[in-house]
């Protein structure tokens, strides 16, 4: 009588492990992880510039119109600050957007969010510190990708105002 052997042998399980490694490697490839992880870190700084861009516009509608000098009451006019002009990059420009305590004391935001890089504050400033017109919310850390391609953000900058 003869005894059947039932299994996979130790060639056929090498062979399936190689074709699965194959694919693995050709799907991690095609994804882009790091494009993917850019693309999440950016689309969270705009989200977060916009937040910020609709709370400061509540402010303004809200409070800053009794205010005899809103600009100044935010920081955004102060000695030393100087306008944000985007185009140049916004590095020293503006203030940093924790400065801006109306946001949170005020209630339009419960905190004010920082770079997903764990260490950059997004700016916010006006147009001209001398006669203010609009206020702008801006970040300098957008990462080139095909979604957020370098052409469109300029020097990484990002930019919302009222």
């Amino acid at each position: 009588m003869m005894k059947s052997n039932k299994g996979f042998t130790l060639v056929e399980i090498v062979i399936v492990i190689a074709i699965i490694g194959i694919l693995a490697a050709v799907t991690v490839v095609a994804l882009k992880p790091q494009e993917i992880f850019s693309n999440g870190r950016n689309s969270r700084r705009t989200n977060d510039v916009a937040a910020m861009n609709s709370a400061l516009g509540q402010w303004l509608a809200r409070e800053g119109i009794q205010d005899t000098d809103p600009f100044g009451t935010l920081g955004l006019t102060a000695v030393g600050v100087t306008a944000l002009t985007p185009a140049g990059g916004i590095a020293g420009e503006g203030v940093a957007a924790s400065t801006v305590a109306e946001l949170t004391t005020a209630g339009y935001m419960q905190s004010i969010p920082i770079d997903p890089d764990g260490s950059t504050e997004y700016r916010i400033g006006v147009d001209d510190v001398t006669s203010p017109e609009h206020v702008l919310v801006c970040t300098d850390q957008i990462e080139d990708t095909a979604t957020y391609p370098a052409a469109t953000y300029p020097n990484g900058v990002f930019c919302q105002s009222n």
